[in-house]
């Protein structure tokens, strides 16, 4: 198993392009943002920046292209919970199966679980991730 809690090496490695990463922290705790604001800065290609962090939660919001998403993985010590906010997205969770997520929904994910996430679709989406600051990502080797 390989373990990382380093969330920008976690979203490069997941193939999300390194100069895309270089605002990652720009938007972080200001009091309000939103997606259109977001992508007229950074674009209709793919991107994440946290937007909250504390020592209780942080909130990332990743935009990805069609056929692009994360490599299996589970956290050991923390929930992850996700609000879909543009696109489709196909869900892989542990027990589960497949699930398909539009904008408007919430998917819940509870520590321990391994799970998988892509976009599909036609057109780039978004989520909005909240979990523990730092937490770990566990991946198979």
């Amino acid at each position: 198993m390989i373990s990382d809690s380093d969330v920008k090496r976690v979203l490069k490695d997941d193939g999300l392009p390194i100069n895309s990463l270089k605002t990652f922290h720009n938007y972080e705790n200001q009091t309000t943002t939103n997606l259109e604001q977001l992508r007229t800065n950074l674009g209709l290609g793919s991107w994440a920046v946290r937007i909250a962090y504390n020592e209780r939660f942080g909130g990332v919001i990743i935009q990805q292209q069609p056929g692009e998403g994360n490599r299996k993985h589970y956290h050991p010590d923390a929930d992850e919970n996700w609000v879909i906010l543009d696109g489709e997205w196909e869900w892989w969770i542990d027990g589960q199966g497949i699930k398909i997520v539009k904008p408007g929904d919430f998917v819940v994910v509870p520590k321990l679980t391994w799970h998988q996430i892509k976009c599909i679709g036609n057109t780039p989406g978004v989520r909005y991730a909240i979990t523990k600051p730092d937490v770990e990502h566990i991946y198979e080797d």
